[in-house]
């Protein structure tokens, strides 16, 4: 994990890395995504959705800038129309190379440790997501992943 200088300072000064699901609804999805913002309108209205927290868009799009990679990928997801199935699968893979090789700043490590202890549980689930997942242009089904019974440790 990287230093909280690894964040550059515009990043550190504008950034809330997490947001309890509670405090969060559908004016929020361009930072927490649809799924976030609809479990916070569900907690809203009184049913029983477990304790939860987000990791915004911003802590993302400031860890890529931490790591140096973050003009390049914005600018192959600019590229991508237009291109050959073989080019796009290069291009893909490049920028998921970029986006795993990636550290996390500690900044940001820390909030997200310190939301998890908040939310209490021994174990949580994680579901990866995106801010423009199912809008009336574009759909992610089944590129997300999701994991069960994480830990700190994990």
């Amino acid at each position: 994990m990287g230093t909280d200088t690894d964040l550059p300072t515009a990043a550190r000064d504008l950034v809330q890395h997490t947001r309890r699901i509670a405090d969060i609804g559908l004016d929020d999805v361009p930072s927490v995504g649809g799924k976030g913002a609809n479990l916070g309108e569900l907690t809203r209205c009184g049913l029983p959705v477990p304790g939860g927290f987000v990791v915004t868009a911003g802590s993302f799009t400031a860890a890529m800038a931490a790591a140096g990679c973050r003009d390049e990928l914005a600018d192959s997801s600019a590229a991508a129309p237009g291109m050959s199935e073989e080019e796009l699968t290069r291009f893909a893979a490049r920028a998921r190379d970029l986006v795993r090789a990636a550290d996390v700043p500690a900044e940001i490590a820390d909030a997200i440790l310190a939301a998890g202890a908040d939310v209490g549980a021994d174990r949580l689930a994680v579901r990866s997501s995106a801010t423009a997942e199912d809008s009336a242009d574009t759909s992610f089904a089944g590129m997300h992943a999701s994991f069960t019974n994480v830990t700190e440790e994990q």
